[in-house]
């Protein structure tokens, strides 16, 4: 009896014990099977084939967007030669008026290792126009110092100036020493940060229309007394072999240690593509910038979006507070509402749908009528966007920390790692309960069957007859109360 109780205590434990752990096993199930599917990949998003090119670094990038279609090694730095010269056109659209004077320094005049120029004379004054046109197409070095002199007051100020100006744009592999390129072990940068200057400058009409032009004559004046005729460098906006229909703007560099480098800017079909070579040998220069169009203007197509979305598209809604992204992203369902143009470049054959779409905003501006980022994502790499009206469900000022935090609350219910502990404690006290419930039956049961054994000395019969006598004498007794009513 003794052991029989010990199993019988032991088999309520187990069920006990099993029956509270259930909810555990079916929420751990259910976790691993959220984790399988989230780890499912969608087909492989497939990315035009690359073209050859010689040039041992080289970009192709759309202006609009900043797509790059295309990179070899785009982040090596090298030594840019003339091409240094778009910059110094820059900072001079940016901080000049076209007919201001500029006067020839000395040092401009007896540089050392002067390389190309338009053989100034000291005193001499241009207006800014003509040193553009001056270092854009006959790439003089005269006139780029002169210039540089007069905007940031020294060669010394004006690099500074570049080099501020190039971590505006992204720039991250870029270190100017001098205005023009002439030769300088520190002074280097790399394709990617050289389209970047790039796309900048073409914001600008005035460089679109300086640097196309072929030929230009800068006119002479009380303080020019010459007639100074200049050829453009750049042998794809010419007539020739290496003509290229669609370019639009360049320049060209050269120098023994920086060999051949080449900016150039061709649109056709309303899409305007950058193209940057460093370090090639020779006309191959113009040969890989031919490829990397080919490759650009075949390949690929621009998109309006707000066109193509149809009024409205899925994304995924970064809040952004402190310019830190609070939370993790949720998908939502967001109204296309185009603020200016919106682009995206996608290969031919690739569908707008198949795009992720992401919201990123401020919850600090998080008001009516404020604007918010919508890029779009394809094959791993950023293809484009533009800036959209806040959808109404963002500018309530509740909504960004609920947007945020939402995803936060959630996860540990999906992932089922949330509560456990309470179902292993209550499952813990259940089989307690049971378990003493069970004991003290048992311990009833004995304690009966030794009361039994002592009485009758455990004669079963004995006890048996004594129970029907009482149950006998029972019934008689309930039969003489009902007769005597």
């Amino acid at each position: 009896m003794k052991y029989r109780s010990r199993l019988m205590i032991t088999a309520v434990c187990l069920t006990v014990f099993f029956t509270a752990f259930q909810p555990v096993r079916i929420l751990a199930s259910s976790s691993q099977a959220e984790e399988t599917l989230e780890t499912e990949t969608s087909p492989e998003e497939e990315w035009p084939e690359d073209p050859f090119i010689e040039a041992p670094s080289g970009v192709l990038m759309e202006a609009s967007t900043g797509t790059v279609l295309y990179d070899k090694n785009m982040h090596e730095q090298h030594y840019p030669a003339s091409i240094t010269k778009i910059m110094t056109a820059l900072l001079a659209i940016e901080n000049c008026d076209m007919d201001e004077m500029v006067t020839v320094p000395h040092e401009a005049v007896y540089m050392e290792d002067k390389g190309s120029h338009i053989a100034l004379d000291e005193g001499e004054e241009l207006r800014v126009e003509d040193c553009l046109y001056a270092i854009l197409l006959a790439s003089a070095n005269d006139a780029a110092y002169s210039l540089a002199v007069h905007i940031g007051g020294s060669i010394e100020g004006f690099a500074d100036m570049m080099n501020e100006r190039a971590r505006e744009l992204g720039c991250q592999d870029t270190h100017f020493t001098n205005p023009h390129g002439l030769p300088d072990e520190n002074h280097v940068t790399s394709a990617y940060d050289m389209a970047l200057i790039t796309r900048e400058a073409l914001k600008y009409d005035i460089f679109s229309e300086i640097s196309g032009t072929v030929f230009y004559e800068i006119q002479p004046s009380d303080k020019q007394p010459d007639l100074i005729p200049m050829s453009h460098h750049h042998a794809m906006l010419q007539a020739g072999t290496y003509h290229y229909d669609g370019a639009f703007a360049g320049k060209n560099g050269y120098t023994t240690v920086a060999q051949n480098t080449l900016v150039t800017c061709a649109e056709r079909d309303g899409m305007v593509l950058i193209s940057v070579t460093m370090e090639t040998q020779g006309k191959q220069v113009y040969v890989d910038a031919a490829a990397l169009f080919d490759y650009g203007f075949d390949h690929f197509k621009k998109v309006d979006i707000g066109q193509e979305t149809g009024g409205s598209t899925t994304a995924l809604i970064h809040a952004r507070t402190n310019g830190a992204e609070s939370g993790s992203p949720a998908a939502a369902e967001i109204p296309v509402r185009p603020e200016g143009e919106g682009y995206v470049i996608l290969p031919d054959t690739v569908m707008l749908s198949q795009l992720q779409p992401d919201l990123y905003y401020d919850t600090e501006n998080a008001s009516e009528g404020a604007a918010a980022t919508l890029e779009y994502s394809y094959a791993g790499r950023k293809v484009g966007g533009g800036q959209i009206a806040l959808p109404a469900s963002l500018v309530i000022p509740e909504e960004p920390e609920t947007t945020a935090e939402i995803p936060a609350e959630e996860e540990p219910e999906k992932s089922g790692t949330g509560f456990w502990w309470l179902y292993v404690i209550l499952g813990i006290l259940a089989a307690a309960a049971l378990a003493g419930g069970g004991y003290l039956f048992v311990r009833r049961q004995i304690w009966k069957s030794r009361w039994r054994r002592r009485r009758y000395g455990g004669r079963d019969t004995v006890y048996r007859r004594h129970v029907r006598r009482n149950h006998v004498y029972h019934i008689q007794a309930r039969r003489r109360r009902r007769w005597r009513r």
